[in-house]
């Protein structure tokens, strides 16, 4: 082996020895393993690294600690895999809408050319009143990038049924999808009866968990800008105009790029953001049943880019 192999072969094993007993950062050296099998978009098979540098949380002296007011919360270092703050991160909890970061990993798992044409089934499940939807019909047809879109940046129902049935056939066949990653990525408190997160018995997923899938979908640069989009349009190939505004209202601060809301009666407020600091240093939020999940959120973001440095 010449001297490239060689450099090349330590890497992965210093990534390895660094990666396998830190909790979420050593499940996604496996993950991205079995990723490599029909891999998504740009997805590399080692833990993801966001900055050219290999830096790492380090509390600063004297910092106070956080107190979370949700059910239960996380705050994840990308870089690293070091988690700086957890509450009840195992916990089984309904999460709305962040379901929808399964939707599109599994959706992408088959479908990684994003120009796809997707036609809206006959069969799109009706929804109530109070339910987001952009209120497509049957019979429309869309890239796939911008069900995408709608899925993930205005959180549509319709759209995320739409991409569901489009895939599998039916809600039930892609909720069975969802599970099945759920499981191949090494989920240990997840489970899917739906793709949109509307409350349902059996329902759930942990901060923990939510974690590590967020971490996945990072992979995908487009992705990562369709979760960063304040607002934008997406147009059927009839020639419909949709507007699509977030609802993630944290999207408006300087340091967060993403990522998806969640709120149901029985979910309460959910959310997880992705935040970078002027360094490029990220980390991952999660809030489950927060009583203020954009504040909160916020709240989690300045204290981990205040209370920590990368070093």
């Amino acid at each position: 082996m010449n001297i490239v192999t060689n450099f090349i072969l330590a890497l992965g094993l210093l990534l390895q020895s660094l990666l396998g007993t830190q909790g979420v950062g050593g499940k996604l050296t496996s993950i991205m393993h079995s990723l490599g099998q029909a891999p998504l978009p740009k997805i590399e098979k080692i833990a993801y690294r966001p900055t050219p540098n290999q830096f790492a949380a380090v509390k600063k002296p004297g910092s106070s600690n956080y107190v979370a007011t949700a059910a239960a919360a996380e705050i994840y270092d990308v870089n690293s895999g070091k988690v700086l703050y957890a509450q009840n991160t195992t916990n089984q909890l309904p999460m709305a809408s962040l379901t929808k970061i399964t939707t599109v990993l599994t959706i992408l798992k088959n479908h990684q050319n994003l120009d796809e044409i997707v036609t809206i089934p006959d069969s799109l499940p009706s929804l109530g009143p109070a339910d987001q939807k952009i209120g497509i019909t049957p019979g429309e047809q869309f890239s796939l990038r911008d069900l995408l879109k709608a899925t993930l940046i205005y959180s549509a129902n319709d759209a995320a049924n739409a991409l569901a049935i489009w895939d599998a056939g039916s809600i039930d066949a892609f909720a069975e999808k969802m599970n099945n990653q759920a499981s191949n990525w090494g989920l240990k408190h997840s489970q899917y009866k739906n793709p949109t997160g509307l409350d349902a018995e059996g329902h759930y997923s942990s901060a923990e968990d939510l974690v590590l899938l967020s971490t996945i979908l990072l992979h995908s640069p487009k992705v990562r800008e369709i979760v960063n989009t304040e607002k934008t349009t997406i147009t059927s190939n009839s020639g419909k105009i949709y507007t699509l505004t977030t609802t993630n209202h944290d999207l408006a601060l300087p340091n967060v790029y993403g990522i998806k809301t969640g709120q149901t009666d029985l979910a309460g407020e959910c959310l997880v953001l992705l935040g970078r600091n002027k360094s490029g240093n990220e980390i991952v939020t999660v809030v489950l049943r927060s009583p203020n999940r954009f504040l909160e959120s916020q709240n989690m973001v300045n204290y981990a880019f205040n209370s920590y440095i990368w070093q």
